[in-house]
């Protein structure tokens, strides 16, 4: 990826922070100009089906089921969730995307076909019906599914599902599709973008259970560019690791975190093309990984942590994630308090790459672009006034400097509140 992918990109912030109103851009080198990115699926590439139903998975009446078809195999490739537990969804992707191609992809959500006695069997029987009904290879067939853990699928009514979602293709990616692969989200989250021939499309689901070590949740991209395998596979990683990977709603990293490209191969590729490609990748998958966190569950506001001054990116990687990760500061931030020690006990969690004491004269905490601390000492601030700020905003900046080199990172995270916790208390009722 080049080093500029991030460059080229600009995010117009509203007044109050608010990333549902944020507006994400990238300059393409073959326009020369800047590009907005789509809220919607309306810049996606031709050459594929979509349909969503109400298959009854776990309630009646609700979108449960995805199903994409491209019209031929093409590139594709994937990221997944570290987690010991992973689901057998993830482990047969990982399978199929070995040979660089992909051609449908199902997503069942409302059940995350984990840790049952018949989740592989399940999981391959849903790949082979698939096949099947759209008369492709078994092998090109990616499986997702999303929800409660622990509880088998019911096939019946799985397969009934995927006979009907088969029947009811429509070309391109219908608007439901985004909707039926959520589960507590408080809605879809999609982007696209177009520069010369190229269409890239992309859609996100994700509310709990939120700690990405690979990408996050469940995402999926689609595009027509004709991009190398391992082109594609190195893009996926590079970019995630500063937006998706760098995300946290509660510290939980879930068992079934897919993020999974597929490319029509329609449009040929080149070095120019490439490199517009990444930035629109960088832009939307920053768009789509910050509204997973202030869309989760029992979010009001959406934290930017910024770590500067540090003395390796790891570090700097590490003290963010603690920042966003540290219950007291998420309900500091849900308060509207400006505690500032709060955040001083986070940046100096064991775990890092330098384990010797911090030295105070070096550390700058700022909130809301307030100094709070500099120089070893408090500054003396009109608090109230700085908690009404807070209050009013839908996205709070926290700047720490660390003073022991010059590496820096950024993470994003949300406010922790009342209704995540009720909504976690009776997940499964």
């Amino acid at each position: 990826m080049s080093s500029d992918a991030f460059a080229q990109i600009r995010i117009s912030e509203p007044a109050d922070g608010d990333p549902a109103q944020t507006r994400y851009a990238f300059h393409s080198v073959t326009e020369q100009r800047e590009i907005e990115l789509a809220p919607d699926l309306s810049q996606q590439p031709s050459g594929l089906r979509s349909a969503a139903v109400m298959a009854g998975i776990k309630y009646p009446g609700v979108y449960d089921m995805t199903l994409v078809a491209l019209d031929a195999p093409g590139p594709a490739a994937g990221i997944f969730t570290k987690n010991r537990s992973a689901s057998s969804s993830v482990l047969l992707d990982r399978e199929h995307l070995a040979d660089g191609r992909g051609q449908a992809l199902v997503v069942i959500s409302k059940n995350a076909n984990v840790f049952t006695p018949t989740d592989r069997a399940d999981a391959e029987r849903i790949c082979s019906q698939a096949a099947e009904l759209l008369g492709i290879a078994k092998q090109d067939v990616m499986i997702s599914c999303t929800g409660v853990i622990g509880v088998s699928l019911p096939m019946p009514t799985v397969e009934a599902g995927l006979q009907q979602a088969a029947a009811a293709l429509q070309p391109g990616l219908q608007d439901n599709v985004a909707k039926a692969i959520l589960t507590t989200d408080k809605g879809p989250k999609t982007c696209s973008a177009a520069f010369g021939e190229v269409r890239i499309a992309g859609m996100a689901k994700g509310a709990g259970m939120i700690e990405p070590n690979m990408a996050t949740m469940l995402v999926y991209f689609f595009t027509n560019l004709d991009l190398p395998a391992d082109k594609l596979q190195a893009s996926l990683q590079r970019i995630s690791d500063r937006t998706f990977n760098s995300i946290s709603v509660d510290s939980d990293t879930s068992t079934s975190d897919s993020l999974i490209l597929f490319s029509t191969g329609a449009v040929p590729y080149s070095d120019a093309l490439y490199a517009d490609f990444e930035a629109a990748l960088a832009a939307m998958m920053s768009k789509l990984s910050r509204e997973v966190v202030f869309g989760a569950e029992g979010a009001n506001k959406l934290i930017e942590a910024r770590v500067s001054k540090a003395g390796d990116e790891q570090q700097a990687r590490q003290v963010a994630k603690f920042i966003i990760n540290s219950p007291l500061v998420k309900t500091a931030v849900f308060g509207a308090d400006p505690n500032w020690g709060r955040v001083v006990m986070a940046l100096g969690k064991p775990g890092q790459t330098r384990d010797y004491p911090i030295d105070p004269k070096g550390v700058v905490i700022k909130m809301d672009g307030a100094v709070l601390f500099s120089g070893g000492a408090a500054v003396p601030l009109d608090l109230a006034g700085l908690s009404a700020r807070m209050k009013a905003r839908k996205k709070l900046d926290i700047e720490v400097e660390l003073g022991e080199g010059d590496a820096a990172w950024t993470a994003w995270g949300c406010d922790l509140s009342y209704d995540y916790v009720k909504t976690n208390a009776d997940y499964t009722s």
